[in-house]
């Protein structure tokens, strides 16, 4: 009666250690949910199939990130031209960099097969690594939730985040193969990692945006279009005030979006005109901004006024 036992307890050994969670190596301050493993082999047979020529297009939803390294590349692209509006910014350091948006299913499907067409038959479907989950962090700025896996080719390395309740495709973009990327406690500068870079000039504007919930609870609770009008508002106002302001700082401003009535906190350090702050204040908080459709959201805008570029 043992042997039996025995083989039982090998299979079920064998099944546990099948289904053990992959790990990856995580940059430092950057925040990254695992998935169950089954979810994550789902999700890969989802993207294998759709990449196939019976492709049913289970993947796409209407609303699809084209990220900005892969929009360098595809806002050439004839068909994808034809899409319109969505045009999206992501500040990622002092740079600015265009994205896009897709906001029906005729348009996803669209940007799905130019992607399709690109990594053809031969590919490889994997986790990310270390620095394709910086690139990743740098240019959201919020939780990385899996499934998050690579779709790599000769010639590409591309990211897809798919929403782990209904495995539908929110973002797609392309991991650089050559960048500037930065985390928290790491830099890196052409795929190395590098000691240190250079603070820039002083300038007076917006440094950075940084959302503080993850891609799907963003997608459910709020719209790009919102989050963008919010920008621009508060932009103006800070502009008209600060430009010619001769003292030195930065500013946070703090947007929790609320269903009913949203909150706005600020922070400011180093030797602002505290008087032009006041007013600054004053004046965004006198402005009416979108609410969040269901569960609170939070982003942060980072000013610098007369400023070097944060480089701890």
């Amino acid at each position: 009666m043992k042997k039996p036992f025995l083989i039982l307890f090998f299979f079920i050994s064998f099944l546990s250690s099948a289904q053990k969670k992959e790990t990856v190596t995580i940059p430092k301050g950057v925040v990254y949910k695992y998935a169950d493993a089954k979810i994550i082999e789902k999700a890969k047979k989802l993207i294998s199939d759709n990449l196939s020529e019976n492709n049913d297009y289970k993947i796409l939803q209407n609303n699809l990130i084209i990220g900005p390294e892969l929009w360098k590349r595809f806002k050439a692209n004839e068909k994808i031209q034809k899409i319109e509006g969505g045009a999206v910014q992501f500040h990622v350091d002092d740079l600015i960099l265009d994205g896009k948006m897709c906001q029906d299913i005729t348009d996803t499907k669209i940007v799905w097969d130019e992607f399709k067409n690109e990594v053809s038959n031969q590919f490889i479907i994997r986790k990310a690594n270390e620095l394709e989950l910086a690139y990743y962090w740098s240019v959201i700025s919020f939780d990385i939730e899996e499934p998050l896996l690579i779709v790599e080719t000769k010639e590409h390395n591309y990211i897809l985040n798919l929403l782990k309740k209904d495995l539908k495709l929110l973002w797609l973009d392309e991991a650089p193969k050559t960048n500037y990327i930065r985390v928290p406690g790491k830099i890196y500068q052409n795929g190395n990692e590098i000691e240190s870079v250079s603070e820039g000039i002083k300038e007076t504007r917006l440094e950075k945006v940084v959302f503080l919930n993850s891609d799907a609870e963003l997608a459910e609770n709020s719209s790009l279009e919102d989050l963008q009008l919010i920008i621009q508002k508060t932009d103006k106002i800070f502009d008209e005030l600060f430009k010619n302001s001769m003292k030195s700082g930065k500013i946070m401003v703090e947007f929790e979006l609320k269903k009913k009535k949203n909150e706005i906190t600020y922070a400011v350090k180093d030797d602002l005109d505290l008087d032009i702050m006041k007013e600054f204040e004053k004046r965004v908080n006198s402005e009416q901004y979108p609410n969040s459709k269901n569960d609170p959201i939070k982003l942060q805008l980072i000013y610098k006024v007369n400023s070097f570029n944060d480089t701890e």
